[in-house]
């Protein structure tokens, strides 16, 4: 089978794009075809294919801004892609979120040519989710556009994959047969990020041996509050914790950690390749994942999971959503409420108990390997994917 995957993100960078990518490779192992459609890095024309860890990533032509780039919103980078999908001989497009750069070509493709539509719903864009977080005039125009189009994309397609539980009702709700959906979580590439030497790594990134360290990745920026609340809390009661952070919301946490008087608490290393990201997430002690309760928080599984997971430390979470349910019932952390100071206590007893923190790193380590690698996780969706 040869499958055409569309994510909106630029090629390398974004939740929707990490995601893709890495059911992509799964999907190659048990022998389906991939090609992976993603938003252009740089603007330029000519046509940009590149092997990426076994996936083929193709970049069209497209001269526009960043933004329009990266959001699925350039109306060259759609134009391309229909023509893409048009050129090339696929059995399904798979078409993660509804943004148009994304549903344009899947909805021609289904069509014109009748090739079937798989959607994938990963957040809650519109209405009590993303939207809502949005400011500013341009802010308000791009949520009325997912308020608008994320119902009718996903009520459209032939299938879908949802990241959750709360998701998966979702469907159900806009009436698609349970049978035509795939709840697909979150996995770990265990290949490409593996456990490391924490002093061996603390030293390469300068980080102090002695300091207690939490690291945080990921692109959201939907509970930075949380997480430096709970930051100040920790310092209070651990002067020597340190949060190390990476990805694209490092400066932001920076900027907000300063604001907070927390600028000698945190370590930014901004967005790096994927093959360096073990390393760093190697000098932290707690993998943190703060998930406020709210119906945003509810609908996500975030990619991080999966990472903190392969690295092989324990993670510290919110009872929200799925990823609270896993973490306890899986022993690969703690949860804890939602408010700051209760937050950072229970982090804080993880941190003093280093026994514990080392059995929850390698059972969250074996889950890796295990059952949340992407290859296993592929297996079912292979079955899946052939039925429809």
């Amino acid at each position: 089978m040869r499958v055409l995957m569309l994510t909106h993100n630029m090629a390398g960078l974004g939740g929707s794009y990490q995601r893709a990518w890495s059911i992509a490779r799964g999907l190659s192992h048990w022998g389906i075809d991939v090609t992976l459609l993603a938003g252009r890095a740089r603007p330029g024309l000519g046509l940009i294919q590149e092997n990426r860890s076994g996936v083929n990533v193709v970049q069209v032509p497209d001269l526009f801004p960043w933004r329009l780039r990266h959001g699925g919103l350039s109306p060259m980078d759609m134009a391309y892609r229909v023509q893409f999908a048009r050129s090339r001989q696929h059995d399904l497009v798979h078409g993660f979120d509804h943004r148009p750069a994304v549903s344009v070509p899947a909805l021609a493709a289904r069509r014109q040519w009748g090739i079937p539509f798989l959607a994938d719903w990963a957040d809650l864009w519109g209405r009590r989710g993303i939207a809502d977080e949005r400011a500013g005039l341009q802010g308000r125009l791009v949520s009325w556009l997912d308020v608008a189009t994320e119902a009718s994309v996903h009520e459209a397609a032939d299938g879908a994959t949802v990241i959750s539980t709360f998701l998966e009702r979702q469907m159900r709700e806009l009436g698609m047969a349970p049978e035509r959906i795939h709840r697909l979580p979150v996995g770990s590439n265990a290949d490409l990020i593996r456990p490391q030497l924490v002093d061996e790594m603390r030293r390469r990134y300068g980080i102090p041996g002695e300091s207690m360290v939490l690291a945080s990745g990921g692109f959201a920026p939907y509970d930075r509050q949380l997480l430096l609340e709970t930051m100040k809390h920790l310092r209070a009661l651990e002067p020597t914790a340190l949060l190390l952070v990476v990805g694209g919301e490092s400066r932001a946490v920076v900027r907000a950690a300063k604001k907070a008087g927390l600028a000698e608490a945190v370590r930014s290393f901004g967005v790096v390749a994927y093959e360096e990201l073990g390393s760093l997430l190697a000098c932290g002690d707690v993998m943190i994942l703060p998930l406020g309760n709210r119906p945003l928080n509810a609908a996500r599984f975030p990619n991080r999971f999966g990472d903190y997971l392969a690295a092989g430390r324990p993670i510290a979470t919110n009872p929200t959503g799925d990823v609270g349910e896993v973490v306890k019932h899986e022993g690969v952390g703690i949860v804890a409420p939602d408010e700051p100071a209760l937050f950072a206590e229970a982090i804080f007893d993880l941190l003093r108990d280093r026994p514990r923190r080392q059995r929850q790193g390698r059972r969250a380590r074996e889950l890796a390997e295990t059952r949340y690698s992407w290859t296993a996780l592929a297996e079912p969706l292979t079955s899946f994917v052939n039925g429809l």
